[in-house]
């Protein structure tokens, strides 16, 4: 913690954002389950998949494979065209079936326009081949040596390529040559539907951040309410008691909560940890409770039945402030910035008072007391440098 933590702008996280959500929606695409699970600005590494996630995936596989094996018995004629299908769904330009008698080895000619601006001749080899054969040096130099200047060149096979075959495609001082091998071949025939089709089933889990913005309240327009009070239209959550009133500061508590996702534990796992840290909670469904305030304050999120830091989570580990603390729980607790506010012109039994007879809009009595508590103990003045994580 010597170095000065870097802050990514809002361009860089728009960025980021954009890279991961490109990297699902490609994923899904070619029917494998998405890497990351993203709420706002949050976040999160997916954990594994459960069982239905596991069947489609494996389904999927053998889906692929069967489609490879179709495309191992077509003609070459006919693979040379699908091939060209596929590059002009890819979004080339140009794309045409070489004559055979004057093809030079090339089987599909193309254009790729990157950004309406520049154009980029390209010359496919398609090579319908078995498992037991695979794509040698030879035939990548060979390629190589039929490519006038400024083109580039792409093999594609239905099987694999020998082990010295990518080096020699990438040798920098040489003519690029680009390498789809059986899998990714399959893999982008299956997201551009060329041979496949897919089907859609929505799969469920449970949505716990969801759960932790109505909890102990009935009303269907409580969030609404929230929102309106706050001024503001971000989602706002509610809070559960603290984990612990004994012994330790709040911050200490939630850092030490927080550390215990790390590593993707089941729930079930990290339930038993907690109550090995907080011995004075004995009861499972009880620190099951106290463990959802993670969810509500955004350091946590629970998919599959597994506890996954998110992004926020991870900074506070790095970094155990009060107030970056304190500034998460008044931007996403329901009432928490309006209690703020009063508590600037009010002392503390004033507040007390105030709050039982006059609560923010779309909270109980006892709700705004339990979050007066929680920003009593949060205070700036209870700054914490010997916070750390559990062992």
């Amino acid at each position: 913690m010597g170095d000065k933590q870097t802050t990514a702008t809002p361009l860089e996280k728009e960025q980021l954002l954009e890279a991961l959500q490109r990297d699902d929606s490609t994923r899904s695409a070619r029917g494998y389950r998405q890497r990351f699970s993203m709420s706002g600005d949050s976040v999160r590494l997916r954990p594994p998949g459960n069982k239905a996630e596991q069947a489609i995936e494996q389904e999927n596989e053998q889906v692929k494979n069967q489609l490879l094996q179709q495309l191992r018995e077509v003609p070459p004629q006919v693979f040379e065209h699908i091939v060209a299908a596929l590059f002009t769904a890819m979004g080339y330009e140009a794309v045409a079936v070489t004559r055979r008698s004057r093809d030079g080895g090339v089987d599909v000619h193309a254009t790729l326009v990157a950004g309406g601006v520049t154009t980029v001749p390209t010359s496919i080899q398609a090579k319908r081949w078995g498992t037991t054969k695979p794509v040698t040096v030879k035939v990548v130099r060979e390629l190589r040596g039929t490519l006038r200047s400024g083109t580039q060149g792409i093999i594609v096979t239905t099987g694999h390529y020998t082990r010295d075959a990518p080096y020699e495609a990438r040798e920098n001082t040489l003519t690029p040559i680009h390498l789809i091998d059986g899998q990714l071949l399959a893999d982008l025939l299956t997201e551009h539907g060329i041979g496949v089709q897919a089907s859609r089933l929505s799969l469920l889990s449970l949505d716990l951040e969801a759960l932790a913005t109505i909890t102990g309240r009935t009303e269907s327009s409580v969030q609404d309410t929230a929102t309106r009070a706050s001024g503001s239209t971000q989602r706002r959550y509610y809070i559960e008691k603290m984990p612990s009133d004994r012994g330790r500061r709040l911050l200490d508590s939630i850092v030490t909560m927080t550390s215990l996702a790390d590593g993707q534990p089941t729930w079930d796992d990290y339930v038993a940890d907690f109550q090995q840290h907080f011995p004075t909670i004995t009861r499972s469904d009880e620190a099951r409770r106290r463990s959802r305030v993670l969810v509500s304050l955004g350091l946590v999120d629970i998919e599959n039945d597994h506890m996954n830091l998110t992004l926020t989570g991870r900074q506070l580990l790095e970094d155990p402030s009060i107030d970056f603390l304190r500034s998460i729980f008044i931007n996403r607790i329901a009432g928490a910035q309006d209690i703020q506010d009063l508590a600037l012109s009010l002392t503390r039994e004033q507040l007390r008072a105030r709050l039982r007879t006059a609560p923010p809009a779309g909270l109980s009595p006892t709700q705004a007391a339990l979050v007066e508590k929680w920003l009593h103990n949060l205070k700036p003045s209870d700054r914490s440098t010997g916070a750390s994580r559990a062992q």
